[in-house]
């Protein structure tokens, strides 16, 4: 169970920076079988504590003699009206990745996620710098894979983010800075900033 100041997926807000609250149920199966259901809920200016999101994952995981960890799986993300620019939406994604003890790398392929597909490469790095203190650092890149019906071709995003969490046995304080490039992005008439710092607390059982 977690709080956030905002809800931010690759350098977007997708709560109108407002803060959200989540609930993340997980399940690992020793045969490499995993799974994962997110739901969020979102302070909204003028409508109170509303829901925002749900998010599906399965996928399989197979540990490899060289000690790397390999995984394929699926996600699938709809969204309420009360999130990106104010309309309620839903995608899909495929991925696959290769993760060591500090770096994960991965792939996803998406269909509908840019309407006329994307693809998205992440790496994802780990460290613990003092017991129980870890940083952590994330780069992507979003490659639409062709213009929509009008012409008109998303450009390419590069996102990033840096953070530290602390754990206190079953309680995570977090802080991120995270942004994207380029630009800042209209939603709900407004502009929000590329950059913004997030916290939250994470209680985990």
């Amino acid at each position: 169970m977690s709080i956030f100041s905002d809800d931010r997926y690759r350098g977007y807000t997708l709560s109108d920076g407002r803060p959200v609250g989540i609930l993340d149920l997980y399940y690992d199966d020793p045969s490499g079988f995993y799974g994962t259901v997110s739901g969020k809920l979102v302070a909204s200016e003028h409508a109170g504590i509303r829901p925002l999101g749900l998010v599906l994952n399965a996928g399989y995981a197979r540990r490899l003699s060289s000690g790397l960890t390999i995984d394929v799986g699926a996600t699938h993300s709809t969204y309420s009206e009360y999130s990106d620019r104010a309309a309620a939406r839903s995608y899909t994604e495929a991925y696959a990745g290769l993760s060591g003890k500090f770096l994960t790398a991965r792939i996803y392929a998406s269909p509908d996620y840019l309407k006329d597909g994307s693809l998205y490469g992440e790496l994802n790095a780990t460290a613990e710098i003092a017991p129980k203190l870890t940083l952590s650092g994330h780069a992507g890149l979003l490659l639409p894979l062709e213009a929509n019906q009008n012409g008109y071709r998303y450009r390419r995003e590069f996102d990033w983010r840096i953070g530290i969490a602390r754990q206190f046995g079953p309680v995570i304080l977090q802080a991120a800075w995270t942004a994207v490039s380029p630009g800042q992005r209209l939603y709900r008439d407004e502009y929000h900033s590329r950059d913004a710092l997030v916290v939250g607390v994470t209680y985990a059982l």
